[in-house]
């Protein structure tokens, strides 16, 4: 792309040379040379105080609010983010393929993921990286289209209403799934209701003949089908009747999965854990078959799929313990899926969790539920750090034990490890418990 054809996407204006750019970022760290650097604001930083960098890195133009005292051609704009999604919007506008967005509380990364594996089978697929799903994160990554792609996979998430349509908007997806609505962000949300709503914002930006994607086991189901009726609708469930369901016949080490299409079926071994990702299998059988995968496709890409980082990741422990890092992020539906998966191994069994975040004047009674789920399930021992957790060790009673920090936590959990011990790990981002979790590898 050129400079000039950005500045009319965005309306801009260039100040010196027009420049041709082959990619976008926002992180002079991502520089190699070529690039257009778009110098984001923030509330503690500003991208414009890295233009030096970026022209020594081997960025060729830059996107800034106002003319800088940088050698390279400029491109102004009123605002740095908006510009950017209008760009992505303009890219992605670009290309007549699938792009499928995916929505929902919980299993978006690994929907997305299981998607991708399904169409790589079938050409290049271009799957958004990391945790990429906000209004920084999506438009970089359609940035990255090229006519060499067939399909595109993306992710969005929110915390608080209008921010799904923004990025619906953006992606203009062919297929939108939205896997659930539970207590998350609730904050911005207000209630698990609020939630629901902000996820039907997809149907906003999806194409005219798109298809929408619903898990029909949802209690808001039925609201996702009456906001999405003017699309094409597909459903999946495990419990209700759905256009794509399935049956979970084992759900321990590994998940054996029978998928029903509308008119065919197979049966799918899945590396996973949990029996809520036979669910999120089924999500993105539902969305591969929209766009015209058939049973061995999604077959040979859902058994290709292995556990994303963070979530529900096995890993091995000092003293040859059992570790399961489900430390990316914490809510509590995801909490209780991290619990049924403890519970059901064998041996010594033992839960540690930090803080869950933006759970608004809920909190405190969601993080003593926890404490009691856990003993319900006969979880043997739980360790707990952060100023909600300790009210999930008090309901948890007997075995439960709180500590100031993650340091003292690690140590106090070293002493329990060993060949029969299982140690699951969660938390909220910003609990950064995976901390924990590299104290328990470590030299392992």
């Amino acid at each position: 792309m050129n400079l000039l054809t950005a500045a009319s996407a965005v309306d801009g204006r260039v100040v010196g040379d027009d420049a041709v750019f082959e990619q976008v970022v926002t992180d002079t760290r991502d520089l190699h040379g070529g690039e257009l650097f778009i110098a984001l604001q923030g509330e503690h930083f500003d991208g414009q105080d890295f233009a030096q960098d970026a022209k020594r890195s081997g960025a060729v133009a830059v996107m800034a609010n106002r003319q800088l005292e940088v050698d390279l051609p400029t491109l102004v704009v009123a605002d740095t983010t908006r510009s950017l999604g209008q760009l992505a919007a303009y890219w992605r506008q670009q290309f007549e393929i699938p792009v499928i967005g995916v929505t929902g509380s919980n299993g978006k990364t690994t929907v997305r993921e299981m998607i991708a594996r399904i169409l790589e089978s079938d050409g290049p697929t271009l799957a958004a990286k990391r945790n990429f799903n906000n209004h920084i994160g999506l438009p970089l990554t359609l940035l990255k289209l090229r006519d060499f792609h067939r399909y595109s996979v993306v992710e969005m998430g929110m915390n608080c209403p209008r921010e799904i349509g923004y990025l619906a908007r953006i992606a203009k997806p062919t297929v939108a799934v939205i896997t659930n609505a539970a207590s998350a962000h609730l904050e911005g949300l207000g209630d698990v209701t609020g939630v629901a709503r902000a996820k039907a914002e997809v149907f906003l930006g999806l194409q005219r003949g798109g298809a929408a994607v619903i898990n029909a086991d949802d209690r808001f189901a039925a609201y996702w089908l009456a906001r999405g009726h003017r699309h094409k609708t597909v459903t999946f469930g495990l419990e209700n009747q759905a256009d794509v369901s399935g049956e979970v016949e084992s759900s321990d080490d590994a998940i054996q999965l029978e998928i029903r299409l509308p008119e065919e079926s197979l049966e799918v071994t899945l590396n996973l854990l949990g029996w809520h990702n036979a669910r999120n299998a089924l999500a993105a059988a539902a969305a591969a078959w929209s766009v015209g995968c058939g049973a061995e496709q999604i077959k040979e890409g859902l058994e290709q799929v292995q556990p994303v980082d963070g979530r529900l990741q096995p890993r091995q422990g000092r003293r040859q313990a059992h570790v399961i890092d489900d430390s990316y992020n914490a809510n509590p539906a995801s909490l209780r899926c991290a619990i049924q998966v403890l519970a059901r191994k064998a041996g010594s069994r033992i839960l540690v969790i930090g803080d869950m975040a933006e759970l608004g004047s809920e909190a405190e009674s969601f993080h003593r539920a926890a404490g009691q789920y856990a003993r319900e399930k006969g979880i043997d021992q739980l360790l707990t750090t952060g100023t909600l957790a300790s009210l999930t060790a008090e309901e948890f009673g007997i075995g439960g034990s709180h500590y100031d920090n993650c340091d003292a936590l690690s140590d106090a959990l070293s002493d329990l490890l060993g060949p029969q011990v299982n140690v699951l790990v969660k938390g909220s981002r910003g609990a950064r418990m995976e901390r924990v979790v590299e104290a328990l590898i470590e030299e392992a």
